[in-house]
């Protein structure tokens, strides 16, 4: 997906040798002399032999639309916490360290500006999954659960991410619904990833947020967008995350952004939410 493949990307160039797994779709997989590709299904047990060593396992996969996870519970129960749990596994028999990407949508999102240390409670079964593979996750004394809200590029094939969405309406006129009520403080995919290295060169178990140290709505990064497009013609009809619900789609939370303390306490650069809305911008338009 859009972290698995930036990352991948971003460590074999750092000089690191990087087995990227893939389920059904290998043409997403970066190309690289220090990337191979490896057929896994993550539902399943995953023998040593299929992988016999391992530093560190980072694990991006995860069924993330929360309204396919609402009406698909079983299948997301498979991927999103029997899947932490077989590679976790894993991780103990190789005696590698885990890194775990999770979410923001562990909690409620009644009041935003949430710690590591704060109880979870999600509003939708997506977020219930991520929580079980968190506490599943956190058993094991060599892991950290990451949580963020990565933004980025998808790789050519995929459903777009919300910003190559929101560059396709910008840059077709198209007209659309817009939530104004959903904050988050934004880490582009490819900080997140050079984030990764630090972490990986001075591991500490546990739990760490990263993010913007600002926070921005998502009708606000449509504007940055639409910076891009002067002539935009479309019509934007904004409302509220939640006043759509006709009891099939979940419910998601609202003030999504973390609290990142921890983080620049640890001496982590972390730029605001315009720099890292440009940093995607600029891959969109193949800037870099």
């Amino acid at each position: 997906g859009m972290l698995g493949s930036k990352m991948s990307s971003i460590l074999s160039k750092k000089g690191f040798y990087v087995l990227a797994a893939y389920n059904s779709n290998e043409e997403f997989v970066p190309s690289g002399k220090d990337i191979e590709k490896i057929h896994l299904d993550i539902t399943k047990n995953i023998s040593s032999k299929q992988i016999k060593n391992a530093h560190t396992i980072i694990h991006c996969a995860a069924i993330t639309d929360v309204n396919f996870c609402e009406l698909n519970k079983p299948f997301c129960k498979e991927v999103n916490i029997d899947g932490a749990k077989n590679l976790v596994n894993l991780a103990k028999t190789l005696g590698a360290r885990f890194i775990y990407i999770s979410t923001p949508m562990v909690f409620s999102g009644k009041k935003g500006d949430y710690t590591e240390n704060e109880k979870t409670d999600p509003l939708n079964y997506y977020g219930k999954t991520k929580v079980e593979a968190e506490r599943t996750v956190l058993k094991y004394k060599k892991s950290l659960v990451l949580r963020a809200n990565p933004i980025g590029k998808r790789p050519l094939g995929a459903h777009p991410s919300f910003m190559q969405w929101f560059f396709d309406m910008a840059s077709n006129n198209r007209s659309f619904n817009l939530f104004t009520d959903v904050v988050i403080n934004p880490i582009s995919a490819e900080t997140l990833s050079n984030a990764v290295i630090n972490i990986m060169a001075d591991f500490k178990p546990g739990i760490l947020h990263l993010g913007s140290p600002d926070r921005v709505n998502k009708a606000e990064i449509w504007e940055e967008v639409l910076k891009l497009f002067p002539n935009y013609s479309g019509k934007i009809t904004r409302l509220s995350v939640n006043k759509t619900q006709d009891g099939k789609v979940a419910f998601r939370p609202r003030e999504m952004w973390l609290n990142i303390d921890k983080a620049l306490g640890m001496g982590y650069r972390l730029p605001n939410w315009k720099e890292e809305v440009r940093v995607v911008l600029n891959e969109i338009l193949n800037k870099k």
